[in-house]
């Protein structure tokens, strides 16, 4: 009888979910449809728990995973009280429990192109980033920064051989645009330089710009993306920001350029980047 009390009275809440769209924000930066770039929006939660048939609770990390096609993001505070309402939810299989988290928000975000998976603790791998292979500019001279406001100009190219590069950046800041917390993060930039290159002082002044800038991770993302294809002109570019948790969960957009670029077609050395969690996640 209690058991069945808390199916009726413990359902998880879809309504919560607030979708956002991408448009608005891909106009602003200078986008136009179709978009030149492909890629995928990456959520680890890390807090996620139900209860199983018996009663007893699930502790482990579910992975979201969709398209930077879908028409719409998800805002990530009303994902955590999605995620929360599932506290004392019932299920009787693990796929049961994903399948219903995959239909809403495949409904939020008009997309059927969600994937999730849910990993026990007692099979978690621990495998960090390896960014050895990645230029860190963190510590390089800059001279005295005023500004804090995005801009292509803050980039500046050098000439260069037609050859690859690797940069990075553990200074990542910016600000969630409805509630103004600061959202911390770590850049991790590939690029087939076509006749140009970046000088890295003014990639690390760039990256510092956003310091105060307010805009959700996604668009922060492709609004790097978007000044960077316009200075550098690459002829391949993948991007991935790795953003630290917030509300246990932790989102890391990634953005290639051009389309029939995959993520097959990346290096090793970001793919890797990709499929790994950094130090401080």
């Amino acid at each position: 009888m209690l058991k069945e009390s808390y199916r009726n009275n413990s359902r998880h809440n879809a309504n919560i979910l607030k979708p956002i769209s991408r448009s608005k924000s891909r106009n602003e930066i200078g986008f136009k449809e179709p978009v030149p770039f492909h890629g995928a929006d990456i959520w680890n939660a890390y807090e996620f728990s139900f209860l199983q048939d018996n009663g007893k609770p699930t502790a482990g990390i579910l992975a979201i995973e969709y398209d930077a096609d879908s028409p719409y993001i998800v805002e990530s505070k009303s994902l955590k009280l999605y995620l929360n309402s599932f506290a004392m939810n019932r299920f009787s299989s693990f796929d049961e429990v994903l399948y219903e988290i995959k239909k809403d928000l495949e409904k939020i975000l008009e997309t059927d192109n969600v994937q999730l998976s849910y990993e026990t603790y007692s099979s978690f791998s621990n495998i960090f980033t390896d960014s050895s292979n990645f230029t860190c500019i963190d510590e390089l001279e800059t001279g005295d920064i005023s500004e804090y406001k995005p801009s292509s100009c803050l980039l500046q190219t050098i000439t260069s051989k037609d050859q690859e590069y690797y940069f990075c950046s553990h200074i990542l800041r910016s600000n969630c645009p409805l509630t103004n917390q600061p959202d911390w993060g770590s850049l991790y930039l590939y690029y087939s330089a076509n006749k140009k290159t970046m000088q890295p002082e003014s990639l690390l002044k760039y990256i510092i710009s956003y310091r105060l800038h307010n805009e959700f991770h996604e668009e922060c993302c492709e609004r790097i993306l978007y000044d960077l294809m316009n200075v550098l002109s690459p002829k391949k570019l993948a991007l991935i920001c790795k953003y630290t948790r917030r509300g246990g969960i932790d989102i890391n957009p990634l953005r290639i350029y051009p389309r029939d670029f995959t993520l097959g077609d990346l290096p090793e050395d970001f793919t890797q980047i990709v499929n790994s969690r950094d130090f401080h996640q």
